[in-house]
């Protein structure tokens, strides 16, 4: 266990090395995290799982559904936990279980039941690790940088995004999907856990403890967030993004295959220009949000996003492009709702805040997952769940119009 870091300077909180070090381990830790391996590089498994059990495509595809309602049961468990122990140690003690996880896949029986109850434990077992730990942790140390120290930080998804498709590519070929889970799971432990270890930092805990005093009024208590519009419409657009945008990813791969793509082609090109589209939004966005009103951000991205389903039903040809669209609108998301969380509603309930949205952003997307599974099973293609999920991301744009100015600037208290 590491050291404390130093505490915040007041006058220059931007440029302390342990909040350097911090968005570098979120980096690494989000890399080769659930929201990367569980959520955003699942669609190489599909087809593979399909072919050793004989299950159909909404079979295999529901236990990410299942994965995604597991997300929305424990998000506010893990606000509840960052707030209460501080991330650092709810991050540390989840890497190891989620290794384990992801190990305990790789001896899935023939059995749909055991499937789905196996894939269940990723997100529990993972519990600390989805974007909210580590973006917590950034958010101690930075304030009017927060836009693109945020960005930084969930770059790391970016780099996963690009990364993990590239090692999965090359493991199923030879070791087959289970060998690949299980090679990430060793990934997870030996690469992450030091990183995360080393970088992670949290300012004093008396410098922590003076502070949380000295900003009892500095925010919306959680128990008020219900009167705020502002919240209703996050929830509400959030849940629409997630309908459709994690639905898109988990489907790209078989999506390109039936439009004639080889699964190499899909997986090595698409998958990773999608990842590398992910990472450079990340900082791009973060940047933007430091000086756009960051409502506009993600009403462009989304239209980006809407653009994409429409290109893919119609021109698959041109999926590179989609792919990058794609990667902006993912990349975007939780960037601009870690922003908007602290813009908004301030730090005194910031965890159990972010926890409830990015729960019910993974109630959509349970919904989607499977929802675009079945629709394309139905009418025997994905153009009809293409072309309303463009529809939905179009709507969830328009919603966002209605936000009201921030609450709280960077360098300002409540008033």
């Amino acid at each position: 266990m590491s050291k404390p870091a130093a505490s915040l300077s007041k006058q220059h909180p931007e440029a302390t090395t342990p909040g350097i070090l911090t968005v570098l381990g979120s980096v690494v830790g989000l890399a080769f995290g659930p929201s990367v391996i569980a959520v955003l590089t699942i669609s190489a498994y599909i087809q593979p799982i399909e072919k050793e059990f004989g299950w159909t495509r909404v079979q295999v595809s529901l236990a990410f559904t299942i994965v995604a309602y597991m997300i929305v049961l424990m998000s506010p468990l893990q606000g509840f936990f960052v707030d209460r122990f501080g991330p650092r140690r709810v991050v540390l003690t989840s890497i190891p279980l989620f290794g384990l996880s992801l190990a305990a896949l790789y001896f899935t029986p023939k059995n749909l039941l055991a499937y789905y109850v196996l894939w269940a434990l990723v997100p529990v077992l993972g519990l600390g690790l989805w974007p909210l730990g580590y973006l917590q942790a950034v958010t101690r140390w930075f304030d009017r940088r927060l836009g693109l120290a945020l960005g930084c930080a969930n770059a790391g998804i970016g780099v996963g995004s690009t990364i993990v498709p590239l090692i999965t590519a090359s493991l199923i070929p030879t070791y087959g999907w289970r060998g690949a889970l299980l090679g990430l799971s060793a990934l997870v432990v030996v690469v992450s856990w030091p990183v995360v270890a080393i970088c992670l930092r949290e300012p004093d805990p008396a410098e922590v403890a003076k502070q949380r005093d000295a900003r009892k009024a500095f925010g919306v208590p959680f128990a008020e967030l219900r009167r705020e519009s502002s919240f209703w419409i996050l929830n509400a657009s959030f849940f629409m993004l997630g309908l459709t945008a994690t639905s898109l990813v988990s489907q790209q791969v078989p999506l390109l295959t039936e439009a004639g793509w080889t699964p190499e082609a899909a997986r090595y090109l698409v998958t990773t220009i999608f990842g590398f589209a992910l990472l450079i939004a990340r900082v791009t966005v973060g940047f933007f949000m430091d000086h756009v009103f960051a409502p506009r951000v993600m009403q462009m991205v989304a239209i980006g996003g809407a653009i994409a389903c429409i290109l893919y039903a119609l021109y698959p040809n041109a999926a590179v492009l989609s792919a990058i669209l794609l990667g902006f609108l993912l990349g975007a998301e939780f960037d601009v709702l870690a922003f908007l969380i602290k813009r908004y509603y301030g730090n005194v309930a910031y965890g159990r805040a972010y926890g409830v949205i990015f729960g019910v952003f993974y109630l959509g997307s349970g919904l989607g997952i499977t929802g675009l599974a079945w629709i394309r099973e139905v009418s025997g293609s994905y153009r009809t769940g293409l072309f309303a999920a463009a529809g939905v991301l179009v709507t969830s744009a328009v919603l966002l119009i209605l936000l009201p100015k921030y609450r709280f600037h960077a360098g300002t208290e409540a008033k």
